[in-house]
């Protein structure tokens, strides 16, 4: 594997003069992370090279990976503050900032200061991510580091000659914890006051988090109006969009010209705002949208058409039912399920789709509009779902006989759940189980019991979960024993099944089971150690402390990664999922780990054969896991890379479950999702085949995965 990464960045000879920032700019963007010592002034000299001491810059990221856990802790990434190298002060500023430390915001914001634009603009991203985890019931001390933090972005804002770093200022600075509202308008009233020199993508972003968190000056509404409108860029009008509708700012005008806008996306989110219109020229916005080329804005009028929760007339629903988009076909069979004034024509409409599904090219294509409109029929007509139900439970594909098990939960039909319950399939079962306690949970106890044995993850926490509240005398022993079991298996990717069993233990067992709990105060799950802790503490009365020891991290060639050319992948998906290739180029300079890790699986073969589980339209493709599901992946979890990058259509995340949780698993974005920023690892974007990616349907599988 190593030998594809230099162990030293090849030396670059710098034929050119001292750039003006202009000129950095554009170096940067081509270069990424090291066009920061590109800005540097320098003698107009060819002669002039580059050399980068790996192994220093492997200390540093290797430190950020480690969330400071490692031997050296948080030194080197302190050390490499004052560097004279400016790549090590950006790794260093952005490593720090990703351990949401909020006493380090002060030192971070030193680097506000720094005379390399690129330093300077990881610095406004890092001093925003290190309070990010403080709320308004934090400490005082807390309170006071946001606050800090903010004053300081504030500042830097008023007098940032460079646009770029101006960007990424306004933006941080509408991401800042205020103490109270007169600091968060304030931090409003500055942004505006950037946005005076044009709307750009930060300066909007910045407001809608303002927005997000509450703060709706009078000021800021009308200039969102003006830039959903009047921005050259559609990013900046799709962001302004958004950010109007937490401020409740949709008016009439608005929504009518941007639902006619050129951009698709554009188009889809003027919908959100339909609510503004009345009468006679909702229902035309609204046909024009149900009639829309694009498929994304299509999907998008059946919320506007249909609110999800209350009837309404759903002909035009049932007409999308028949789209040409599966998308736009699935996500109208699924609203038709909320009810409509006509429930007898729908479930004649839904039925039809039932008995005459349409055949599809692809064979992995040719079962989920059958079984969406199958669980709207069951809630509608349990009788004529019936017989279908049972034909369904018996499908060879687990994909199918998950949504039996979804239509009988919605017949209320406890026999099929009952069994496929005991299905070979872990998805099967964990919907069968869900099924079962939507009827009942306390009459199927027996069976959450049993499901504690269960070797997927997924099937042991839906297990534990509906156990809640059991008085059944054989739940305890089998919580004790599923968790020692998951434990010994020492693998992170366990802890949600293994935190839902423990809480269960909390509620049924007493002083007794400390002793059997004991081995688990030293954890390789730091959070697990914690809970154990706590728990033996409640149990005993007296103080337990933990200690947890951790798995340790495989070393990966983070230094390597992050200086070597771009690297790409090229998918392609299963020929019964339709065949077909998209392009992925990682994001290796701002997410080395990630990529580095995502390299290492690939070349491992991890991701061929495994299948994308989850598709919502308009949002989100995930998959890429072990057993379809998203609680099972990489053993050990990956730490999160947060960058300023912003969740485009198009790019690729890491799934989570909370901070530093991933497992190695995608999820690919089918729009702009900017309330994914700064949650989730952007580690990529398809640079070719999109489109081949757009078509994903749940069950589609990948064939293969190689590095380009």
């Amino acid at each position: 594997m190593h030998d594809n990464f230099p162990g030293v960045l090849p030396r670059v000879a710098l034929a050119e003069p001292a750039r003006s920032r202009r000129t950095c700019r554009s170096t940067r963007r081509a270069t990424a992370l090291l066009a920061g010592v590109l800005c540097v002034g320098l003698r107009p000299a060819s002669a002039q090279h580059i050399t980068v001491d790996t192994a220093s810059l492997q200390r540093i990221l290797a430190a950020e990976d480690a969330r400071g856990g490692g031997a050296d802790g948080i030194k080197p990434l302190l050390d490499a503050l004052p560097s004279r190298d400016p790549l090590f002060r950006r790794v260093a500023v952005r490593g720090l900032g990703r351990l949401q430390r909020p006493e380090l915001a002060l030192r971070l914001g030193a680097a506000l200061d720094d005379t390399i634009v690129s330093v300077r603009e990881e610095a406004a991203v890092a001093v925003a991510q290190s309070v990010s985890t403080v709320t308004r019931r934090s400490a005082d001390s807390l309170l006071h580091a946001a606050d800090g933090a903010g004053a300081e972005l504030q500042a830097h804002l008023a007098l940032e000659p460079d646009p770029v770093v101006r960007d990424a200022l306004a933006e941080s600075l509408g991401r800042i914890p205020f103490a109270d509202s007169a600091r968060a308008s304030g931090a409003e009233r500055a942004i505006l006051a950037a946005a005076g020199r044009g709307f750009t993508f930060g300066v909007v972003r910045g407001l809608y988090h303002l927005a997000v968190a509450g703060t709706r000056d009078s000021a800021s509404t009308a200039a969102l109006r003006s830039a959903a409108l009047n921005a050259a860029d559609p990013a900046v009008r799709r962001v302004a969009l958004l950010a109007l509708a937490p401020r409740g700012g949709f008016d009439a005008a608005t929504v009518i010209a941007a639902s006619r806008d050129r951009d698709e996306q554009v188009r889809r989110l003027a919908l959100a705002g339909a609510g503004a219109l009345t009468g006679n020229v909702r229902a035309s916005v609204v046909r024009r949208a149900i009639r829309d080329p694009s498929a994304i804005v299509r999907v998008a009028s059946i919320a506007a058409a249909h609110p999800p929760r209350g009837h309404g007339a759903c002909a035009p629903i049932i007409r999308l039912t028949r789209d040409r988009s599966d998308h736009v076909a699935l996500t109208a069979l699924d609203a038709l399920g909320a009810g409509c004034d006509d429930s007898a024509a729908t479930a004649t409409a839904v039925a039809a789709i039932v008995v005459h599904s349409p055949a599809s090219p692809i064979p992995d294509h040719g079962w989920q509009r059958r079984s969406h409109a199958l669980a709207v029929l069951a809630r509608l007509d349990s009788a004529r779902a019936g017989p279908w139900i049972a034909r369904e439970a018996a499908a060879t594909r687990p994909g199918e006989r998950i949504w039996a098990a979804r239509s009988a939960a919605n017949a209320r039909d406890a026999a099929t759940l009952l069994l496929l319950a005991h299905d070979a399939d872990h998805n099967v079962v964990e919907a069968a189980i869900d099924g079962l306690a939507s009827l009942d949970r306390r009459r199927y106890d027996s069976v959450y019991i049993a499901a504690l044995s269960s070797s997927g993850n997924q099937v042991v926490l839906a297990a534990a979960t509906h156990l809640a509240g059991t008085k059944a005398p054989a739940a305890l022993p089998a919580l004790l024993d599923a968790f020692d079991r998951l434990s010994a298996l020492r693998s992170e990717n366990n802890h949600d099944p293994r935190a839902q069993v423990l809480r269960r233990i909390g509620e049924l067992g007493s002083t007794r089971e400390a002793t059997r709990l004991t081995p688990q105060l030293e954890d390789f799950d730091t959070t697990m150690a914690r809970d154990v802790a706590a728990l033996d503490s409640r149990w005993t009365g007296s103080a337990v402390a933990p200690r947890p020891d951790p798995l340790p991290l495989r070393a990966e060639p983070l230094a390597a990664t992050l200086l070597a050319a771009p690297i790409t992948l090229r998918v392609t998906m299963a020929a019964s999922s339709g065949g077909g290739t998209f392009v992925v180029r990682l994001f290796n300079t701002e997410a080395p780990a990630t990529a580095a890790r995502i390299v290492r699986l690939v070349r491992e073969h991890y991701y061929d054969g495994h299948v994308f589980q989850r598709v919502e339209p308009d949002f989100v493709v995930q998959g890429g896991g072990s057993d379809a599901s998203e609680y099972v992946g990489d053993s050990i979890f990956m730490r999160d890379e947060l960058t300023a990058r912003s969740h485009l259509r198009g790019t690729l995340g890491i799934s989570t479950r909370g901070r530093d949780t991933g497992d190695a698993q995608w999820f690919i974005n089918l729009a702009d999702n900017t309330r994914l920023d700064h949650e989730y690892t952007v580690f990529g974007e398809i640079i070719v085949g999109r489109a081949v990616a757009e078509r994903i349907l749940e069950g589609d599988r990948i064939g293969t995965v190689v590095v380009r």
